[in-house]
């Protein structure tokens, strides 16, 4: 699916590219953004997740605990809807990987905490969304 600001997205998308090229990807992340070089965005939200048994039926890439995360590149999720699936014991890296991906300008990001469903505690939280942003503009 394309987005009718396809080359708004795209043009943000090339201009963090420039600014993360001495950083490494995480798992699955060349693919993506291979994908997006050549003109095309997921239709689903990406996951990013730190298991690698988490999100297999969406587009995701895995960053695990032990990873360095300001090494790691996610320009590629620019102007994307990003969704962090985690559990309690990757709390450590939340704060940091959620503002490497504000970084980079997703289009929505969302955090999911997967022990917090267990506990029958609130799990979702919205912490960005361009469009409610200019909705409320």
């Amino acid at each position: 699916m394309i987005t009718a600001n396809y080359n708004q997205d795209y043009n943000i998308f090339k201009s963090i590219a420039n600014r993360s090229s001495t950083k490494i990807y995480p798992a699955y992340g060349r693919k993506l953004e291979e994908m997006r070089r050549n003109g095309k965005i997921p239709a689903k939200r990406i996951i990013v997740t730190t298991d690698w048994n988490i999100g297999k039926l969406y587009p995701r890439i895995i960053v695990t605990p032990d990873t360095l995360i300001t090494c790691l590149r996610f320009n590629y999720l620019s102007g994307l809807h990003v969704q962090i699936v985690y559990f309690d014991h990757d709390g450590s890296i939340l704060a940091q990987l959620t503002n490497e991906i504000l970084a980079i300008q997703p289009a929505s990001l969302a955090v999911f905490n997967l022990d917090a469903v267990k506990r029958g505690e609130p799990a979702f939280k919205l912490i960005f969304s361009q469009s409610v942003m200019e909705a409320a503009a």
